[in-house]
This record gives structure tokens, sequence and C-alpha cells, in this order.
């Protein structure tokens, strides 16, 4: 499939997206110069209005101080200078909620604020393409994903005028050193060239951004068959997998020479899943799960990573004991 413009390129995308239940617009939309803005200015990568809902509608007994805490937790930055660390402090909050301590009925209670819900039934998904942000200088990233109001994928898309992917990877480079408050909250970032495309966090360098070959986990799509953006939009970019690679599928390190964030490859995640499966198909028979097979140089403690955080938290399991 050929592109005119990279302007027909994001509007497929956008298309696409709108088809997977995301609410699709305009970054103009979300302009701090719009009439009651969802920012406040353009340094502001939060949409405000709609993650101050978010925070109401599934946290529904704090009281608005309680609400006003967990905003300012989210929204402040802390460690300034540190953009790996900052994300690594974001994405534990998604994931784990925010503490919080606030009275009810006159009781004072200590609990986590919920950030993200993970059966879906109350988010608020959205994706704007051309948003204005302004940081060390004006930018405008190409689609920005958000999740109850925090951005949490980047997409840069290039693919005509000689454009490769290389460059699209050098604009990410470019927009995390002019405008990194869009990047506190993201899991990860997409880059295409128009046919090709791939995925990586905020450590990664080109070499370490990956393709997502799958839709349904069963099939890989070769190369030379389909659109790679289109394959790695509907098998990545959907809801579903964005909540499980959020929470579960997402891991920093740091050895003493600063913050990695790693994101499981396509073989990683639907790996995990085919093992929970088998795992709890075999507590009602003989008890035997399978072997998983690896070759190397596939990632294969990292998978094992993935899959023990997996087990540990499913309920039907019982808190089991991993050797």
């Amino acid at each position: 499939m050929a592109w005119n413009s990279e302007s027909d390129l994001e509007d497929w995308m956008m298309a696409k997206l709108a088809s997977q239940g995301f609410v699709c617009d305009s970054g103009a939309e979300i302009s701090p110069e719009k009439r009651e803005p969802e920012r406040r200015s353009f340094h502001d990568a939060i949409l405000r209005k709609t993650f101050i809902k978010a925070v109401k509608r599934l946290n529904p007994d704090l009281p608005d101080g309680a609400v006003n805490e967990v905003v300012s937790t989210v929204t402040d930055e802390v460690l300034i200078g540190d953009p790996i660390s900052e994300n690594w402090r974001l994405h534990s909050l998604m994931v784990r909620g925010v503490p919080v301590t606030y009275f009810h009925q006159g009781e004072e209670r200590n609990g986590r604020a919920r950030l993200v819900d993970w059966t879906d039934e109350d988010n608020a998904w959205h994706a704007f393409n051309q948003v204005d942000m302004v940081g060390r200088t004006p930018r405008i990233p190409d689609v920005v994903i958000y999740l109850n109001g925090l951005p949490l994928v980047v997409v840069e898309l290039k693919g005509t005028e000689g454009a490769d992917i290389e460059a699209a990877f050098n604009q990410i480079e470019t927009y995390k050193r002019d405008i990194p408050n869009l990047f506190r909250t993201t899991a990860f970032s997409v880059i295409s060239d128009g046919i090709n495309a791939r995925y990586g966090t905020m450590s990664a360098g080109l070499d370490r951004f990956m393709r997502w070959r799958t839709v349904d986990g069963e099939r890989v799509v070769p190369e030379t068959e389909g659109l790679a953006l289109g394959t790695l939009t509907e098998g990545l970019l959907n809801r579903r997998t964005l909540l499980d690679m959020l929470r579960w599928f997402i891991v920093f390190e740091d050895e003493g020479k600063g913050a990695l964030k790693k994101a499981a490859g396509y073989h990683q995640f639907h790996a995990v899943h085919k093992a929970i499966d088998s795992i709890l198909s075999a507590r009602n028979d003989d008890g035997k799960g399978g072997v998983i097979w690896h070759t190397q140089g596939s990632g294969k403690s990292l998978l094992m990573a993935f899959l023990a955080g997996r087990v540990m938290h499913l309920p039907d399991l019982e808190n089991p004991t991993l050797l």
C-alpha cells in the first residue's frame, strides 16, 4: 500500500484505531486555547479533565481532597532530569494505584486509588493526531493514544518523501529530548515507515525496537504478506493487549548504570498466555502443564519473569510456590 502523504497514513491509522474502540479526533480538540480546555498549557501532556473524571469514576468513595491529592501525585514531576526513573514511578502508580489516606464517614482509611480499570469497563480511551506540545522547543507528535487522560503510546509515522523507519525513531528521540513530559506515563512508542512497524520503550535503541508479527497469537504474519503496521495496530494496539502489556509485560531494571525499561515481544506475550491456559487446565488433569522450548537469544529470562509475575497473581493458583 502506497501513501501519498504522511497525512494519509495518519488518517488510515486513526480510522483503524477508531474501529478498535478508541475515540479519535484531531489534536486541535485538546488545545489549551479551546474553551474549557483539557490542558492548561501547551507544556501539559496529561488530559487533566479526563484524568480527574477517571479518578472519580474509578474511586467513587474518594472525597474531593483525596482526588486532588491523587491528581497532584501523578501530574507533579518528581524525578526531574531522570525521565526513565520518572516513567518507572508513574508506571508503578498506574499498575498498583496511588497510595492515599482519607476520611470516609468519619473513619480514616488507607488505600490505593485506581488509575486504570483492568476489566476495561470504565476506562476512557482516546487517540489524537497532531498534538501540539511545547517543551524545550515546540513539537507535534503524529498520534498519541491516551488511557484515562494519560499518554500511553506515542506513534511516529514516516514513509513519504524518502523518510524511513530510522527517521521515525530519530523523531521519537527528538521528542524525548524536547518534550519529555509526554513520555512520563507512556508504555512504549511505535515507529513506522508506512509499511514496516516496530515498538520500543524509552530506553530502547533502534536495534531494540521490535516487530509485532501476529494479530491473534496463533498465526505469525510473514514479512512479505500484509502490512506490518496493520498487524501491529490490530495485534498490539488493541485495548485488551495494551492493558495486559501495561500490567504484566513491562519490567524495569537498574544495575547501577541507570534504569532500563523492557517490554515483552509478541512471542513472549503469547507464550505466557498459552502457558497460563496450560497450567490452569493441568490442575484439573494430571498436573503436568507442559514445557516451553526456547531458542537461543529469544529472551527466555524475561519470558520466565513475565510468566512468574503473572502466575503469582492468579487467584485460582492460591499463591503458588515457584522453583
